[in-house]
């Protein structure tokens, strides 16, 4: 029994032998049949000849990448049609103003700029591969067609060249561009004569990684508008009553005076030297040249410096991109197309007027700007080719209307390959013990769903995964000082300090705020006055009107003390309005206008001047002219500052939120009882506000 045992046990051992054997022969045979191992199994003699075969290829292939790279993925351009003067009408942006280099736009308005409604969207991205339009099938096409003249040139001494067919090689496209396939070659050499037909190359450039990059920044420029953003922030930033470039919107009280003015030839110059100074501080967040950008000593208002160039200026990332370096450029000399509602060249303030007696003026700048330019988007693999370097560059274009991203519902269609990611962010590296994270949403009290999570230590940073059900259970690389970053477009962000040295199970959780999207109404206290000569006076028994039909009323949140946000609503008539807020302190303004006739008649004043035997009384009109208000020139309702904490608490559930202000109700007395005198009761609203509180303070319901 025990010898048959022992027969059944030497079978196995010479089955698991014979296997594996069969395995280690059979990859030895897979790898030697690799193309560059296939390309190598020649004789020594004419081995020189090969290698300078492997030279031409090499040489032609990084110069069709080069092309490709230089025109944003076209060696043959033929299909680029770059307009002369203006650089947002065609589908590429000529380089420079008389050069020959265009770049394709992967993103632009088909439409001519002048278009308003249902305008058309296209991009000039060309496939990566598949097709003899794409990436890989025109390096294909460049090197079959230039090869046979570079191996022409070759010289080898003792040996003869001659060419059979045409080469069909072809380029796969991953971590490197592979170049491999057949081109029949007879080679004499001492009176030998050999056959050359297999040729690989592989040429150190990722394009994989950088067309995914491209593509990713494209895409991003479609849904979520990162040109956009960027000029919105710069013209909020940089715009005002006092700059080169006028505001958005802006409300100007105070003495009279000619206002200001802009003419739009200038602010068009303005805003060209403005988009080229600034847009190169557009960064990619994941890139090797990504870095933080802290304000300098002098600087005015750090923490606004930090926010406008880390936040407003970031462009984020789910996949990094540890080997690739992103630059965004915009030359003064494209030409944009650029238009503001102003009349004719000349900007200026919708109101303005000039008092006697008491000096008033009001000016409303409200601006809408229409906008297009092109931004070139430089990527760079620094050390590619050896360490010579290489540059993809495409263009995007920018389009704002009336101040507002131009939009459209088409799509990109995604080509890209997943790339390859960092050492540090490896799943090899997740050595640390069990992290067990929940994500609590605070406005329903269960999980937070979808949300990303990264883990950052130090210039690393991994994109982990996402939450389901608020849950997420992971291993992390292992690190001293890291963090957690979660971050979803419906929650504010939040981040977690997390060490992972140590080999132990950990448990956290964190509460995520919401970004709440509530309705807005407002009701006034009316400041009345009973007769033409009588104080104005606030009675708290009148209690809150409802915001009249002609009334206009602007609410602007600002978060005091804890990281920026913003919050506006517009309240027009008896339309309500909405707006997006979390909770945190804010500083909260109101201004409205009543946009509605509204006349100061000129008012009869004497005086009786006293002579030596008796006096005489002169008298005069003030004002001289009536003061007007309407549509287009509002009267300054009411103005209102303070500030407010809204706490988790009370936004949860919350569908409206009541803003209450302090009004001049001048349109409640007879047009024969104003008087310019009325005018300076504009400014006492604040006044009013203040001494009155808790009359104002937000009601919240749900």
């Amino acid at each position: 029994m025990k010898g048959q045992v022992t027969i059944f046990i030497i079978i196995g051992i010479v089955l698991l032998l014979g296997i594996g054997f069969a395995v280690y022969f059979s990859s030895r045979a897979q790898e030697g049949s690799s193309p560059i191992s296939q390309a190598s199994k020649l004789p020594q003699k004419i081995q020189p000849v090969q290698d300078a075969v492997h030279e031409c290829i090499r040489q032609i292939g990084t110069d069709g990448l080069q092309k490709l790279g230089q025109t944003g993925g076209y060696i043959d351009t033929s299909t680029l049609n770059p307009h002369v003067l203006f650089s947002t009408e065609g589908n590429a942006v000529r380089y420079a103003p008389h050069g020959e280099l265009a770049v394709a736009s992967w993103w632009f308005m088909k439409s001519k700029d002048s278009c308003t409604a249902n305008c058309e969207f296209a991009s000039k991205r060309p496939a990566l591969t598949g097709g003899s339009s794409s990436i890989a099938g025109q390096l294909e096409s460049y090197i079959n067609t230039n090869l046979p003249a570079c191996v022409s040139q070759i010289s080898s001494p003792g040996c003869q060249i001659t060419s059979g067919d045409d080469p069909m090689l072809k380029v796969q496209i991953g971590q490197s561009v592979l170049v491999s396939g057949e081109y029949p070659l007879r080679v004499l050499c001492d009176g030998q004569s050999f056959n050359v037909d297999q040729f690989a190359v592989d040429i150190d450039v990722n394009l994989q990684d950088i067309y995914s990059l491209a593509t990713n920044l494209t895409s991003l420029q479609i849904n979520d508008h990162i040109l956009e953003q960027a000029t919105t922030t710069l013209i909020q930033t940089f715009g005002g009553k006092d700059s080169q470039i006028p505001p958005f919107r802006d409300l100007e009280f105070g003495p009279p005076g000619a206002g200001h003015f802009w003419i739009k030839f200038e602010v068009k110059k303005n805003l060209k030297r403005m988009l080229a100074s600034y847009i190169p501080f557009i960064q990619v967040f994941g890139t090797a040249n990504y870095k933080y950008v802290r304000a300098p000593e002098g600087v005015r208002d750090p923490e606004l410096y930090e926010l406008l160039y880390n936040r407003q200026f970031l462009v984020p990332l789910n996949t990094t991109y540890p080997f690739l370096e992103t630059n965004f450029r915009y030359l003064d000399w494209w030409e944009p197309y650029f238009d503001l509602n102003c009349n004719g060249e000349l900007c200026q303030a919708d109101t303005g007027s000039n008092f006697f007696l008491i000096p008033f003026s009001l000016d409303r700048y409200e601006f809408a700007y229409d906008l297009s330019y092109p931004v070139l988007v430089e990527i760079r693999s620094p050390y590619a080719l050896d360490g010579q370097g290489y540059t993809f560059q495409f263009m995007l274009e920018e389009n704002m209307r009336n101040s507002a991203p131009f939009t459209t519902d088409v799509n990109l269609p995604v080509q890209s390959a997943s790339s390859e990611p960092s050492i540090f962010c490896s799943p090899d590296q997740r050595t640390s013990g069990e992290v067990q994270l929940y994500a609590l949403d605070t406005e329903t009290g269960r999980g937070a769903e979808n949300v990303s999570v990264s883990f950052q230590c130090g210039d690393n940073n991994c994109n982990v995964g996402r939450t389901s059900n608020g849950t997420f259970i992971l291993r992390l690389p292992r690190c001293i000082g890291g963090s957690l970053a979660l971050t979803n477009l419906n929650y504010e962000s939040a981040e977690l300090s997390l060490d992972t040295f140590l080999e132990k199970p950990q448990n956290l959780s964190v509460r995520l705020e919401p970004i709440r999207t509530v309705g807005v109404t407002v009701k006034d206290y009316q400041v009345r006055k009973q007769s033409k000569n009588a104080p104005w006076e606030f009675e708290e028994a009148s209690g809150l009107s409802r915001h009249k039909k002609n009334e206009e009323t602007i609410i602007l949140l600002s978060r005091i003390g804890e990281a920026p946000f913003a919050a506006f609503a517009n309240v027009q008539g008896l339309a309500g309005s909405q707006m997006q807020i979390v909770p945190g302190k804010y500083n909260i303004s109101t201004f409205s206008l009543l946009r509605q006739d509204i006349r100061f008649p000129p008012d009869e004043r004497c005086v009786r001047i006293k002579k030596i035997f008796d006096s005489k009384k002169e008298c005069s009109m003030i004002p001289e002219d009536p003061i007007d208000f309407n549509a287009t020139s509002p009267f300054p309702y009411g103005m209102t500052q303070y500030e407010y904490i809204f706490t988790s608490e009370m936004l949860k559930g919350a569908k409206n939120i009541e803003f209450r202000q302090f009004v001049v109700a001048i349109d409640e007395v007879e047009e024969k009882d104003r008087i310019v005198e009325d005018l300076s009761e504009i400014t006492k609203t604040q006044n009013r506000a203040n001494e009155n509180p808790a009359l104002i303070w937000p009601v919240i319901s749900r």
